[in-house]
C-alpha cells in the first residue's frame, strides 16, 4: 500500500503579536490568486478605524465565522502546532474580514483566527475588505484552494464548485487561482474515475500520480481492477503507466465510463469477470442504467425469471 505524506512548510515570522500586546508581525505574501483578488493585500500595515482594505487589530469576541466557509475540518493537530506558533512569533499574515451587522465577519483566514482563540490571544490583526455574499464565497473558495495541505481530491472537487457556482471557464478558474489551465484542467479529469477509485484516492491509498495515470484507461472495470492491484501490490506510479500500456489479453469485461460514474458493487464486478458478462452502467441517484451484454436469450430469459421470482426482495418500494 502507497501512502504519500507532504511536509508541511513552516511559514517564516517575526515579531511577537501577544494579546495584541506586542508589535504586529509583518504579513507574508498571500497565494497569487487570493492576494490578487483582496484590494491592498500587498500594503504594509496601517492601524485605522476600519477602513476597506486597510489592517487593524480586532478582538476575536468582535469577530466570527462565515456559513459559508467551504473548509470544514481544520485538522486539531495542524490548529496546536499553528498555535504553538503564534504564541512564540505571532500572527505573520492579516485574517481578511468584512463588516457585517454591527460585527465582523471571516473572509479568509479562519485557520488562523481559531489557531489565535487556542494561543490565547485577545486580539488579531485583520484587514477590513468591502464584499457581498457572492465576493465572500469566492474569496474562501480561492483561499481554500491554495491551502499547501490539500488533497488532490479536495482540490478537484473545489475547483469544480468554483466553476459552477460562478460560472467560470477553466481558464478564468485557473487565474483567479494563480494556477495554468493545465493543472487546472489535469485536476478536474480526476472527478472522471470511479467512486471506488475516488475513494482510494481520498484515504491516500492512490498519489495523483497513480490516479492520472489510471485515467488512461477507456474501460471502468479495467481501471478499478488496476486500481486494486496497484493497492495490494504497492505498484509505483510508472509500473501502473506500465500496465496501462500493455494490451489487455483474453476476454475482457467492458464498462464504459459515463459522464456520471456510479460505484460498482464488489458482486458485479465478481459476476462480471467470472461469466464475462459486458457490463456498462452510468447515471446516478436514482437514474443509474444497467446494459448487460454477451448473454444469449436463454440466459436473459432466466434472469428475467430470477428477477420477477425475487422482485419484492429487490425491489420493496415498487
Amino acid at each position: 500500500m502507497l501512502l504519500r505524506f507532504r511536509k508541511r512548510r513552516r511559514c517564516s515570522v517575526q515579531e511577537p503579536c501577544r494579546g495584541g500586546a506586542g508589535p504586529m508581525a509583518r504579513p507574508r505574501a498571500l497565494g497569487k490568486g487570493l492576494g490578487a483578488l483582496i484590494p491592498g493585500a500587498g500594503a504594509d500595515p496601517i492601524p485605522v478605524a476600519g477602513a476597506p482594505g486597510e489592517v487593524l487589530r480586532l478582538r476575536l469576541k468582535d469577530i466570527r465565522p462565515s456559513p459559508n466557509q467551504p473548509r470544514k475540518d481544520f485538522g486539531r493537530e495542524g490548529l496546536e502546532a499553528l498555535a504553538d506558533s503564534i504564541k512564540e512569533h505571532g500572527i505573520v499574515q492579516p485574517v481578511v474580514v468584512r463588516k457585517l451587522n454591527g460585527g465582523y465577519e471571516i473572509v479568509a483566514g479562519e485557520r488562523r483566527w481559531r489557531a489565535a482563540e487556542m494561543a490565547g490571544l485577545e486580539e488579531v490583526p485583520v484587514r477590513v475588505i468591502d464584499a457581498d455574499e457572492n465576493r465572500v464565497m469566492e474569496l474562501s473558495l480561492v483561499e481554500n484552494l491554495q491551502r499547501e495541505d490539500l488533497s488532490p481530491l479536495e482540490a478537484a472537487r473545489g475547483i469544480r464548485e468554483l466553476v459552477e457556482k460562478f460560472s467560470l471557464t477553466q481558464e478564468q478558474a485557473a487565474k483567479k487561482l494563480g494556477w495554468s489551465r493545465v493543472a487546472v484542467s489535469n485536476k478536474l479529469r480526476l472527478l472522471n474515475l470511479p467512486e471506488e477509485i475516488l475513494e482510494m484516492l481520498h484515504r491516500g491509498d492512490l498519489s495523483e500520480g497513480h490516479a492520472r495515470a489510471l485515467l488512461s484507461l477507456e474501460d471502468l472495470l479495467e481501471q478499478i481492477h488496476l486500481a486494486r492491484q496497484c493497492v495490494d501490490r504497492g505498484m509505483s506510479v510508472r509500473e501502473v503507466e506500465e500496465a496501462v500500456r500493455k494490451p489487455s489479453k483474453g476476454k475482457e469485461t467492458r464498462a464504459r465510463r459515463s459522464s456520471q460514474s456510479v460505484l460498482i458493487p464488489e458482486p458485479v464486478l465478481r459476476v462480471s469477470e467470472r461469466y464475462g458478462i459486458d457490463v456498462k452502467i452510468s447515471g446516478r441517484g436514482d437514474n443509474v442504467r444497467v446494459m448487460l451484454g454477451g448473454l444469449s436469450e436463454d440466459e436473459a430469459r432466466r434472469l428475467f425469471e430470477m428477477i420477477d421470482r425475487s422482485g419484492e426482495l429487490l425491489f420493496p418500494d415498487k
